[in-house]
């Protein structure tokens, strides 16, 4: 469901919560993430503008949106683009029960439930998840 790259996406955002730059080595550092994984995870979450990468001597990575205005659905989405419950709720999967007249009623229940997490994981921002009282 919440994959290892997702968590690994969560804990870089964390690493740049304070709107510092940081090199990848500090960020998996800080937040113990895997050098290898990290590289790949930066690219995701650059592409969906929420970190900027700069390259070169002096770069690093640095948030590019507010943590007032991010969701852990937003990282999640960004580290991982087929976030469903079950593939049947992606476009890609032919279940032959959908073509029924009714229906799938399982596919019906999963996407209620696929809704209510989303709502969950929308819920709070990271500004009050990574700053607010524990």
């Amino acid at each position: 469901m919440i994959t290892r790259e997702s968590d690994y996406a969560i804990r870089i955002i964390r690493a740049l919560k304070d709107g510092e730059q940081l090199t990848i080595e500090q960020i998996c550092l800080r937040e113990k993430v895997p050098k290898q994984f990290a590289y790949k995870i930066l690219k995701k979450l650059e592409r969906s503008g929420l970190v900027s990468i700069r390259r070169g001597a002096g770069g690093g990575c640095m948030l590019s949106r507010s943590l007032e205005g991010l969701t852990l659905l937003d990282i999640i989405q960004a580290a991982d683009e087929e976030f469903f419950l079950n593939p049947c709720l992606g476009g890609q999967f032919q279940c032959g029960y959908a073509a029924n007249s009714n229906g799938c009623s399982v596919h019906w229940e999963l996407a209620r439930v696929q809704h209510v997490l989303e709502e969950e994981l929308r819920r709070t921002s990271l500004e009050q998840l990574f700053n607010g009282p524990c």
